[in-house]
């Protein structure tokens, strides 16, 4: 278990397209605003989402245990860790939609996005190449941390293979546009597609007894509305905070380690689990 509780912040921000420097210096003023020991930002919120085919162009090198890029100086200066939603250039050279845990300068972590959407407004898997891999990270006090990239939450096999990996949190970083406006939410929202991404939260942190936090982006970019709704749930399955829909806001809740190992006690879904057997299972499929 942690050592000892974690303040964490969730921003739901804008991006302007192509606007690097901009989106980081905003970014970084409001995570050290906060005073979070662990921010989290929405998917691609350091170049803006529909960047089409300057993904290439716009894309970095990230490497776990190197230095920020030198354009990613405001970012660096940001107390305690910072997850940003970034293009990584690969030593293949091909351009990916990452997860980039920053602390001190020194990259922590960086997730690929490995499920790419191709469906409805996606055309993701055109301009970028896909990760192959998922694995926690260890944060200062203990905790351990998965990170997730928007559709990599409804892939369950994901945050599964990071709760076999004894994560105590699980981060996602989502630009999901609001959908379904007419019909509305059960809970009185604008939008009907809020509801799923709330129901895969509070399953994986239930079944899992992890925290998760959520951060989805907010406005408008080529048309599309970002629907924001942005949460935390704790290891219970309870909503802890929501931001609004649409417009930018900020989540700041202390993720507590006795309430972790509450959760695990009387259930105990995830010590019962066997990995070994779903291995086994998977590895027969023709």
């Amino acid at each position: 278990m942690p050592e000892r509780a974690l303040r964490l912040a969730v921003l739901q921000t804008d991006a302007r397209p192509r606007d690097v420097t901009g989106n980081l210096d905003r970014l970084a003023a409001k995570a050290t605003a906060s005073g979070a020991e662990l921010t989290l930002t929405p998917e691609l919120s350091v170049t803006g989402y529909g960047v089409s085919d300057d993904a290439a162009t716009l894309a970095v090198p990230l490497r776990t245990g190197a230095a920020a890029p030198p354009s990613w100086a405001a970012a660096s200066a940001v107390p305690g860790t910072l997850v940003l939603g970034a293009i990584e250039r690969g030593a293949d050279g091909l351009p990916y939609n990452v997860a980039a845990a920053l602390a001190g300068g020194t990259v922590g972590a960086v997730h690929r996005k490995v499920y790419l959407p191709t469906y409805g407004t996606f055309d993701e898997g055109r301009f970028f190449a896909r990760g192959r891999t998922v694995a926690p990270w260890t944060l200062d006090g203990g905790w351990r941390a998965g990170v997730l990239v928007c559709e990599d939450l409804w892939h369950p096999g994901l945050a599964y293979a990071l709760a076999a990996q004894d994560i105590h949190l699980l981060l996602v970083l989502s630009a999901a546009p609001g959908r379904g406006a007419w019909e509305g939410s059960a809970t009185g929202g604008l939008f009907a597609s809020a509801e799923p991404w709330e129901h895969l939260a509070r399953a994986a942190a239930h079944a899992y007894g992890v925290y998760v936090a959520l951060a989805n982006r907010c406005g408008v970019e080529g048309g599309v509305a970002f629907a924001g709704g942005s949460l935390v749930v704790g290891p219970d399955g309870a909503l802890l905070a929501r931001a609004p829909e649409l417009e930018a806001a900020v989540l700041e809740v202390e993720l507590d380690p006795a309430v972790l190992s509450a959760a695990r006690r009387p259930w105990s879904h995830f010590r019962d689990d066997d990995p070994a057997l779903v291995r086994r299972a998977l590895e027969a499929l023709p």
